[in-house]
């Protein structure tokens, strides 16, 4: 990241959170605890993911693992959304998370060609661009730029950063042309009436989401979608009023036993808020099994899945 960019964030995120959020980073590389709403941290456990590796292609099956990573589902998850104005009824919503570009190599355009001809309004991509947690990340760019064309639709292309992802990948993430809501909002415009899109810096390692100076400007009274990388603090925006919470993190556990009974979540929530649509208080909210794979490039009986949420009215 060059002074000019690194002095725009500056500007923007303020000196405290991106303090905060460069010497998390630094204490990322050595941690297993970090400093969010996550207790333990197994994508730090390299020796983890290597032992998980050698037992896939010992006992012969990582190869069926790498071809079920690859094999996308598309999900359409109908929202009652309360207070949704008329002319937003019908809106789509595509959700892709926890992409992982760089852990397949060619992944962004397998994706890209996974989207081109489906039928969505504004795009959402809530976070962890990147396979590994720390380290290098200027080889994003390629996937990127192979990724984010199929993406482009009438009310843009939104996205927030994952536990996975460094501060410092904003601008890159940026110039390819995601606009990056890091405790920040925008407002999706549609025959005069508005939907908000409020989304959160990583509440899971860095716990630096901040919902005050998300909100601010934002109409109380108005129709808000929380985009948060982890589904664990669902109480707090249920208390603000938000109609859709849209999450991902857990990749529904990636390797589950037959049925899709996950092994590992690791997430700070109840389960069944770790995979797929639910409600909490009357917020609608979906938690995306994430069309990447994190820590192995490898799923059994938890396919990859693309989302297209579509708002409806909710009956009084």
């Amino acid at each position: 990241m060059d002074e000019k960019a690194f002095n725009d964030l500056r500007q923007r995120l303020g000196d405290e959170h991106l303090g905060k959020r460069m010497r998390a980073q630094v204490d990322h590389i050595l941690s297993l605890t970090g400093q969010g709403l996550g207790t333990f941290h197994f994508e730090n456990m390299t020796w983890f993911f290597r032992s998980v590796d050698i037992a896939l292609r010992l006992s012969g099956v990582i190869k069926l693992g790498q071809h079920n990573a690859l094999q996308f589902v598309v999900r359409e998850n109908r929202v009652p959304f309360a207070g949704l104005p008329e002319a937003l009824v019908g809106l789509r919503i595509l959700q892709l998370t926890d992409l992982h570009l760089d852990g397949y190599p060619g992944l962004g355009g397998l994706i890209a060609n996974a989207v081109t001809n489906l039928d969505f309004d504004v795009c959402v991509l809530t976070g962890d661009f990147r396979f590994s947690d720390t380290g290098l990340y200027l080889h994003l760019v390629k996937e990127l730029k192979a990724l984010v064309p199929a993406l482009i639709c009438r009310l843009g292309v939104f996205g927030i950063l994952g536990n996975h992802d460094f501060i410092e990948m904003a601008p890159l993430i940026e110039a390819a042309g995601v606009r990056l809501l890091i405790n920040e909002s925008a407002a999706l415009e549609t025959n005069g009436e508005k939907l908000w899109l409020i989304g959160l810096d990583d509440a899971h390692f860095y716990g630096l989401h901040d919902f005050d100076k998300a909100l601010r400007g934002v109409p109380a009274d108005a129709a808000r979608v929380l985009l948060v990388h982890s589904p664990e603090i669902i109480p707090q925006a249920a208390e603000r009023g938000f109609g859709l919470y849209l999450a991902g993190h857990t990749h529904a556990g990636q390797i589950c036993l037959p049925g899709g009974r996950a092994l590992l979540l690791n997430a700070a929530c109840e389960r069944k808020y770790t995979f797929g649509p639910w409600k909490f208080k009357g917020m609608r909210g979906y938690t995306s099994a994430g069309v990447g794979s994190s820590g192995i490039f490898a799923r059994f009986f938890c396919p990859p899945e693309i989302v297209i949420h579509v708002l409806e009215r909710a009956e009084k």
